[in-house]
């Protein structure tokens, strides 16, 4: 209870800053919450671009990288957005049989109906690989060929399911539409654009990048990416991300479908 009366001292003293300014905002009492916090290693505040509080708990060093997890999916959607922006890929409608072909032969004609749209909301329809799936996912032989494989519980485009399938399933699309890893691709137009390196992070058996999890930044890294979308995608004047994918790109819909249980329209 007393870590989680820290924490929310913490938040409750970093918005103050986005209603009041920076004026208002106190190094103090905010250091003095996150200090009661024992698996915090890092909180960075910044103010229209501006750094205005960095500190570093638990022994933890500015220069340390840490696994995003499941923050890293929103990486991969940035790096289908550049690549359909390059013409890598043809766009979000693309169905996903033109870079599996083994689909067209699969029992389950609706597998061919498959977006990368579909996989971007994680409404392909296909049984997820995560949660109580997600081991035999990530020890199985072939992730790309295991996802695939996955049974359809519902028609593409309709019903979110949440699977970190999806997100190496893209993952695998961008290997196979630039001809480089998913690593070299980010690094090629989204890192270093930003100003820094990724450095490698795991691979599936065939040496295709997790798609989703597992990447790791340092806390500069992940703030410079959040603010990026903040600029509209755009970085020392240059535009890394599309900005019409920043805008436009595919969102949470809560006028048709319950959300609780996680549709998207």
């Amino acid at each position: 209870m007393r870590h989680r009366a820290s924490l929310l001292a913490a938040v409750a003293a970093i918005c103050v800053i986005g209603s009041t300014g920076a004026a208002a905002f106190s190094i103090e009492t905010i250091d003095s919450a996150a200090r009661n916090l024992p698996r915090l290693h890092s909180l960075l505040v910044s103010r229209h671009g501006e750094l205005i509080f960095e500190r570093y708990y638990n022994g933890t060093q500015p220069g340390r990288a840490a696994n995003i997890k499941s923050a890293a999916k929103s990486v991969i959607s940035a790096l289908v957005g550049i690549a359909i922006e390059r013409r890598v890929i043809a766009d979000v409608r693309t169905p996903i049989v033109t870079f599996f072909p083994e689909l067209a032969r699969d029992l389950d004609v609706a597998k061919q109906k498959i977006t990368v749209e579909d996989l971007l909301t994680m409404r392909s329809g296909l049984e997820g690989t995560s949660n109580r799936n997600y081991g035999a996912w990530v020890t199985s032989r072939n992730w790309v060929q295991h996802a695939l494989a996955r049974p359809m519980f519902a028609p593409p485009g309709e019903m979110m399911e949440y699977s970190t399938g999806n997100t190496h399933l893209l993952s695998a699309i961008l290997t196979k539409a630039s001809g480089r890893s998913t690593w070299q691709f980010a690094n090629e137009v989204l890192a270093k654009p930003l100003g820094f390196t990724l450095p490698q992070w795991p691979r599936d058996p065939q040496g295709i990048y997790f798609g989703g999890n597992e990447m790791v930044m340092t806390p500069r890294q992940m703030l410079a990416f959040g603010e990026l979308y903040l600029n509209g995608g755009r970085v020392k004047g240059v535009q890394v991300v599309p900005e019409k994918w920043i805008g436009q790109g595919p969102r949470l819909r809560c006028s048709e479908y319950d959300c609780s249980r996680g549709m998207f329209r």
